[in-house]
């Protein structure tokens, strides 16, 4: 048994934040019914494309329901509704008001079902002057401040390499809330609404900026937080082959340990001079040596916080991966579709299975059509 067994979920999100956090109640056990408009969501004709199917849709979807419908016409509302009092969770993702002018709202949903839990994910939140604004990932990071403090030489700010706000941001607090939303509805009988807001999510991924500017009562300068390029002990240095390390030796067991390993002078050691001078005496060691001498040099030690930076493809070709999730690189040289990438920790809560698939477009319409 699943600790979500039983539980409905109506997901009418698309893209990447609704759908990862119904991905996780479905590994949970939840039955997750795909609401998508004629045509299918948009992630469906999202590249790359495994034998006509999208990848990323696949991924993200694995194990759900789909059913296609106009959301326009009456009476597929009222079927909607109907479909709502066997619900547990809602999930949405449109654009404040939307919902409202389709009769499927909190306010009108709460009457059909007093246990619904709605949760709303959107860019700004329901209130606020930018509710209605357009935005994607990059601009939640862009005026939260974060996209400022990590730049390129030319003082450039550098493009995220995941969509942090889209999961760190949306994903998360929505599960997270769904899963307490669902917690209180048991014990008192009684749904909630959750207004998700990925742009305000941002404020606890901000506190490094954040304790600078109560400080100094002004923004840090780019790269000069002591965990984003101020630090000599927490830095990205570069060999000679133009490979990189990364380190993370906050801890001083773990910096003298560092600098065992490196040979570094007493003036490292012991930190003599500003964080800017000191990184400059260590990455004039690093870049004495290639990176595969100082991976095999790092890759047995257990105290040092040190590790070179790796490709993607490293995940499948991971000692430590392979014994601990050994389907993953079959899933790869075999190439199986989906991919499926776990999101539950423990194995007795995670639902996935080998032979999980995504849903094609309208698989599951006979969950309406009888309705």
């Amino acid at each position: 048994m699943k600790p979500l067994d039983g539980i409905r979920v109506l997901d009418f999100s698309t893209l990447l934040p609704g759908p990862l956090a119904t991905l996780m109640l479905v590994d949970a056990g939840a039955e997750v019914i795909k609401v998508e408009k004629v045509g299918g969501e948009d992630l469906r004709k999202s590249k790359p494309f495994f034998k006509g199917n999208s990848l990323l849709f696949s991924i993200l979807n694995r194990g759900k329901k789909s059913i296609e419908i106009d959301l326009k016409i009456k009476k597929n509302r009222l079927k909607i509704l109907k479909l709502v009092k066997t619900s547990d969770v809602l999930v949405e993702q449109f654009r404040p008001g939307v919902m409202k002018r389709l009769g499927l709202d909190w306010e009108t949903l709460k009457k059909i079902n007093k246990k619904l839990v709605y949760c709303s994910i959107t860019g700004y939140g329901q209130r606020g002057p930018k509710k209605l604004v357009a935005g994607h990932d990059i601009n939640y990071l862009a005026e939260s401040g974060l996209l400022s403090l990590s730049t390129d030489t030319t003082g450039t700010p550098i493009l995220p390499n995941t969509q942090i706000a889209d999961i760190a941001g949306g994903s998360y607090p929505a599960l997270m809330n769904i899963l307490l939303g669902l917690f209180l509805a048991n014990r008192q009988g009684k749904g909630c609404y959750l207004d998700i807001s990925m742009y305000e999510n941002m404020i606890p991924l901000a506190w490094l900026g954040l304790a600078n500017y109560f400080q100094y009562n002004k923004s840090p300068r780019k790269n000069s937080l002591h965990l984003n390029g101020g630090y000599h002990r927490y830095f990205i240095y570069k060999t000679s082959d133009k490979k990189f390390i990364a380190l993370g030796a906050l801890e001083d067991k773990f910096w003298y340990r560092f600098c065992e390993i490196i040979n570094a002078p007493n003036s490292v050691v012991s930190e003599k001079g500003k964080p800017s001078q000191i990184i400059k005496k260590v990455q004039l060691i690093i870049n004495s040596k290639t990176g595969a001498f100082w991976k095999k040099k790092f890759s047995n030690e257990q105290d040092v916080c040190c590790t070179l930076i790796e490709k993607v493809e490293n995940l499948v070709k991971d000692p430590h991966l392979q014994e601990k999730k050994p389907s993953l690189k079959d899933q790869f040289l075999k190439k199986s579709i989906p991919p499926i990438i776990s999101t539950a920790i423990n194995k007795n809560i995670n639902n996935s299975k080998k032979n999980q698939k995504a849903p094609l477009l309208a698989q599951h319409n006979y969950i309406i059509n009888k309705l």
